[in-house]
C-alpha cells in the first residue's frame, strides 16, 4: 500500500497517511486493507525488517494488511503461550502451596493430639500382691459395715413387731410402783394386764387420782373370780 502513489508512512504517529477517499478506493480492490485507516502500527519497524525484501521486489509479496495481520497473530500467539505457561506455573505453585499447607495442618494436628498414656503398674510383684490384698480388705470392710447396719435395723424391726405393747407394759409397771403397790400386788396386776390388755390401757388413760382405786378394784374382782 505504501508503494502506491498517494500513500505515505508517518514515522512519528506510526500510521499510514492518505486521503480517505483514496483509501476507500484502494479497499475496493484490496479488501484485506479494510480497517487500517487511522490505525497505528507500533511494530512497523519489525515488520519492515521481516517483509522489506518482499515489499521492495514484489516477489511473493504479501499485502501490507495481510502482513500486519500475520504479525499481530504471531504476537497474539506468543502472548497466549506465555499466559498458558503462567497458568501452568501458577497452578503448580498453588498445588505445591496447598500440599505444604495440608502437610503443615496435619503435622499441627498430630502435635496437638496427646498420645494416650500407657498404664503401668508396679514393677515389683510383691507390691502388686499387697495392693490387691489391701483392695480386697477394703471391700470386705465396706460389706461388713453394711451388713452390720442392716442386721441392727432388722433386729429392731423384729422386736417392735413381736411385742408392739412392750412400751405400754413398761409404763404400766412403772405406774404401779409409783402408786406404792407392794411387790405381790404388782405381780398380780401384771398377770391381769397380760390376760386383759384393755385393763392396762384403761388404767393409763384414767386421771392419776383414780388409777390406784381402779387397780384395787381390778385385783378384788380377780380374787372373787378365783375364790
Amino acid at each position: 500500500m505504501i508503494s502506491r502513489s498517494g500513500f505515505t508512512w508517518d514515522g512519528n504517529r506510526m500510521m499510514i497517511q492518505c486521503e480517505k477517499a483514496q483509501y476507500e478506493a484502494h479497499c475496493k480492490t484490496h479488501s484485506e486493507a479494510k480497517g487500517l485507516y487511522g490505525v497505528p502500527f507500533p511494530y512497523f519497524e519489525q515488520l519492515a525488517a521481516i517483509y522489506g525484501k518482499d515489499i521492495a521486489t514484489g516477489e511473493n509479496a504479501e499485502g501490507f494488511g495481510e502482513a500486519v495481520g500475520n504479525l499481530e497473530n504471531e504476537i497474539a500467539n506468543e502472548e497466549e503461550e506465555h499466559e498458558e505457561e503462567d497458568l501452568i506455573s501458577t497452578g503448580t505453585a498453588r498445588r505445591s502451596v496447598d500440599t505444604r499447607s495440608m502437610d503443615a495442618t496435619s503435622s499441627k494436628r498430630q502435635k496437638k493430639e496427646p498420645r494416650p498414656k500407657r498404664v503401668t503398674g508396679p514393677s515389683d510383684p510383691f507390691a502388686t500382691m499387697l495392693q490387691d490384698v489391701n483392695n480386697q480388705i477394703n471391700n470386705v470392710t465396706q460389706h461388713v459395715g453394711t451388713m452390720a447396719t442392716s442386721f441392727v435395723a432388722s433386729m429392731e424391726c423384729e422386736a417392735a413387731q413381736e411385742d408392739p405393747h412392750q412400751k405400754s407394759k413398761e409404763k404400766a409397771i412403772s405406774e404401779l410402783t409409783r402408786l406404792s403397790f407392794t411387790g405381790s400386788e404388782i405381780v398380780d396386776a401384771a398377770t391381769v394386764f397380760a390376760k386383759a390388755p384393755d385393763h392396762m390401757n384403761m388404767m393409763l388413760v384414767l386421771p392419776e387420782n383414780l388409777r390406784r382405786e381402779f387397780v384395787l378394784k381390778m385385783l378384788s374382782d380377780e380374787k372373787k373370780k378365783q375364790g
